[in-house]
């Protein structure tokens, strides 16, 4: 089913993630999300991310941007952690995505992006 797409988001996404590095992992983290799975995501979005020319190094740099769990509390896990939670810090906002994972959540990515990038040219990939 993804397949059918391929040429269209080719086209549209090739010359802003080769010229941006960084939206290719932008557009990792929101697959992620929407099809709430790491595995997807990656199986997905990198094939496509190596036909339209992005660096094998930039994809295995930023690897860690497939975790989009946090960005919607739909997991499991995050809905359980806030009915545990008798103090009332953890909590879903007025709007559903400022709820109490998006910051941690958005720090642990982007520093395991930036860790990622830097160690994949300090290893000669980039």
């Amino acid at each position: 089913m993804f397949a059918v797409h391929t040429p269209m988001m080719k086209a549209a996404l090739g010359d802003i993630v080769k010229e941006h590095p960084w939206t290719y992992a932008a557009m990792l983290l929101l697959i992620s999300k929407f099809v709430n799975s790491q595995a997807a995501a990656i199986s997905a979005f990198v094939p496509l991310a190596l036909g339209i020319g992005v660096e094998p190094g930039v994809i295995v740099a930023f690897a860690a941007a497939c975790y989009g769990y946090y960005i919607l509390p739909t997991y499991p896990s995050d809905l359980a952690t806030i009915q545990f939670d008798r103090s009332g810090t953890t909590h879903i906002g007025k709007f559903v995505i400022n709820h109490s994972f998006i910051l941690p959540g958005l720090i642990g990515v982007i520093t395991s992006c930036i860790a990622g990038y830097f160690i994949a040219m300090a290893a000669g990939y980039l």
